[in-house]
């Protein structure tokens, strides 16, 4: 490719290749018997156009992947999950159709990217079990709250320990299989889990005198204990069990519940299965889920779990 001379600090096009060149100033080159003295031959510098680096996206739908799937363990919703996730596969994309030179390091980076948000996508939205390793731990009672009845004993199942116009009482209990409800339709568990069915009531006969409920499965955000421990007579304490974010078992509420006077609503717990033969066990709930202080417990029998 030749240039003339009034193009020199210039840039061009080549018409083959694409690249831009850069025209130089040129210089004399000595004669030759194919080329008459004089003439002179430019110099031009190329200056290849730069890809997109493939690997900086792919570096992003890791980070942001792996952010998706933390978000798993907190009440965020399965919407904030799905939507983070879905911004890291479009990040993926977007670097694996602009980069011109795919390297192979830069394409490892990218498909990690992409499996990690699908992978985030897809357990937001599956029902599937997971358990929730959390040890006892004293319930803060610093925050002002209505006063609590003190706590003689443990209580028989069907008995409810009430304060103030409110009703704490643990109703049934069996190891089944769970019927879930999600935002994709109702399904039910494989495995069979230890169901604990808790009753809150508002006792108030004025139906403006309205408090919330939250549920004992622990998914608050509150800095104080609000989820139920299970024990039994071994000092072993047994694993939650949560489905996802926004799947939860059917007939009980979901997160909270407002309830104004002589209105109730059922929670349902679900615990791994205990050991057999090591009963009685231990169900201790904190009272501040339906606006109490401290925490009560029942004593369930060996005999329940049969």
């Amino acid at each position: 490719m030749t240039s003339p001379e009034t193009m020199i600090g210039q840039s061009e096009t080549c018409p083959k290749c694409g690249a831009v060149i850069i025209v130089a100033r040129p210089i004399a080159t000595a004669p030759s018997p194919d080329r008459p003295s004089g003439e002179f031959r430019p110099i031009m510098t190329v200056a290849r156009p730069r890809g997109i680096r493939a690997g900086a996206f792919g570096a992003a739908g890791v980070v942001i992947g792996a952010v998706a799937c933390v978000t798993l363990w907190f009440p965020l919703g399965v919407l904030h999950t799905a939507v983070i996730g879905a911004a890291g596969l479009v990040s993926a994309a977007v670097g694996f159709l602009a980069s011109r030179r795919r390297r192979r390091s830069d394409i490892a980076i990218l498909l990690a990217g992409g499996v990690m948000c699908g992978a985030a996508i897809y357990l937001s939205l599956s029902p599937g079990a997971r358990t929730i390793d959390e040890p006892a731990t004293a319930v803060d009672g610093a925050t002002p709250s209505p006063p609590s009845p003190p706590s003689p004993g443990p209580l028989p199942i069907g008995m409810g320990r009430q304060w103030d116009d409110r009703t704490l009482k643990v109703i049934a209990v069996k190891i089944d299989t769970v019927p879930l409800k999600s935002v994709t339709g109702d399904s039910r568990s494989q495995d069979k889990f230890l169901t604990i069915v808790v009753e809150a009531s508002n006792t108030s006969a004025f139906a403006d005198r309205e408090i919330t409920y939250t549920t004992l499965r622990g998914v608050s955000s509150s800095r104080d204990r609000t989820y139920a421990s299970l024990s039994d007579s071994k000092g072993k304490f047994y694993k939650r069990i949560s489905f996802g974010p926004e799947t939860h078992p059917s007939g009980g509420v979901h997160r909270s519940a407002p309830l104004a006077g002589s209105e109730s609503v059922r929670d349902i717990l679900i615990f791994e299965r205990p050991v057999e033969g090591a009963g009685p066990y231990r169900l201790e709930l904190p009272l501040r889920n339906l606006g109490g202080v401290g925490a009560t417990c029942w004593e369930i029998p060996e005999s329940a779990l049969r």
